[in-house]
């Protein structure tokens, strides 16, 4: 497929529609502990899954679509149609100048979180199996402009690793799960642990990204202050789920995760680049400072780790010299973070001339297109 506008975004979100999993699951076999949108006291619809009613603060975070970023729907007939509906979603990359958009979740968590905190296993797996063949069989069938990617069912190492080799046979070109499944349910070995290098062995054998969206793992966020008003405290969300992500770079580059298995491809959706040279350099620093080369076997510079192997994304800020060449110009990915409130829509193309304005056409190319379409084996 030729490109029309030289964009690609790697982290754009679909809103599930109300009676995804009702219809998908069995009634008689799992009752109301299947997600689905119920009434609230207060009026306000909101997503209820095993039971537990969700405390996000709309039903669907669809803020970039709304005239005040700071509203969002309280009742399913609020939604905009294109955050559910695959036609209508193209209607609007077109206006936006997005040529393939790669997919998140949103009800299910913006890395599956809501579907891993799910406490019965067997709930959790077809949950998640439900979310990804919709995936696969209403948008990705609609147009190969869908780029899908399946939620892991991380509450169980062995889930995880069917659901994935499953996942990837249908036709998903990435992989999503909670940067820290251990805070969802403690009785799940920490991301670090080599519990987990069955699953990391599985995903490398399958040759696809597996990904963690900025904002799944609070343990490495900044507080949000309760002095902030409700205006403010949504803007320092935004602000700290990007900063949360350095944090994850460096844990999985000392972790040991990436050495053991260097051809493993983490992507790092909603981290900003402005701050990876800053995580990287403090992590090279104590590298050579605690001799971890002599310590832990650590034969290569952390850095040296990351410009291997993982990927960071870029959306509000300036490409500029310094973030561009540290961080490596094959390491940057583009994200429109459509329809959530720290979007580019409807001005993507405004804002990419302004922050690329000081990079050359071949680097804008990599960033804007080239890598993404090398990493999930777009055929352009």
């Amino acid at each position: 497929m030729a490109l029309r506008f030289g964009v690609i975004s790697v982290d754009d979100h679909v809103v599930e529609v109300p009676d995804l999993w009702v219809q998908g699951m069995s009634q008689s076999k799992w009752g109301d502990l299947i997600p689905h949108v119920a009434v609230q006291a207060d009026g306000k619809e909101r997503w209820v899954i095993e039971g537990q009613v969700s405390t996000t603060s709309s039903l669907a975070p669809t803020a970039a679509l709304a005239k005040d970023r700071c509203t969002e729907p309280q009742a399913w007939s609020q939604v905009p149609q294109s955050v559910y509906d695959p036609r209508a979603r193209l209607a609007a990359m077109d206006a936006d100048g997005i040529d393939y958009s790669v997919l998140y979740p949103c009800a299910a968590g913006i890395s599956g979180e809501a579907i891993c905190a799910i406490k019965a296993l067997d709930l959790q797996v077809e949950c998640a199996r439900v979310y990804n063949d919709w995936i696969i069989d209403v948008w990705t069938a609609t147009s190969p402009r869908f780029v899908p990617q399946a939620i892991l069912p991380a509450g169980s190492v062995e889930g995880a690793v069917k659901e994935a080799q499953r996942a990837v046979a249908r036709g998903h070109k990435g992989l999503i799960m909670p940067a820290q499944p251990s805070q969802i349910n403690p009785a799940v070995p920490h991301l670090y642990k080599p519990d987990w290098d069955p699953l990391w062995a599985a995903i490398q054998e399958l040759d696809v990204p597996v990904c963690f969206h900025a904002g799944s793992a609070p343990s490495v966020m900044f507080e949000i202050s309760p002095a902030y008003d409700s205006a403010g405290a949504r803007a320092f969300d935004n602000v700290r789920q990007s900063a949360g992500s350095a944090a994850l770079v460096n844990g999985m580059v000392l972790s040991g995760i990436l050495y053991r298995f260097p051809k493993l491809q983490p992507v790092f959706s909603g981290s900003s680049i402005d701050y990876v040279p800053f995580a990287l350099e403090a992590v090279d620093h104590q590298w050579e400072r605690q001799r971890l080369v002599e310590n832990e076997g650590f034969t290569q510079r952390p850095s040296e780790i990351f410009h291997r192997q993982c990927y960071v994304t870029t959306w509000r800020e300036r490409v500029g010299l310094r973030n561009r060449n540290y961080v490596g110009v094959d390491r940057i990915l583009w994200e429109s973070e459509f329809p959530r409130s720290a979007s580019t829509y409807p001005e993507s193309m405004r804002m990419i001339e302004n922050n690329f304005s000081e990079v050359s056409l071949a680097d804008r190319e990599l960033i804007l297109w080239r890598n993404a379409a090398r990493l999930y084996k777009l055929s352009i």
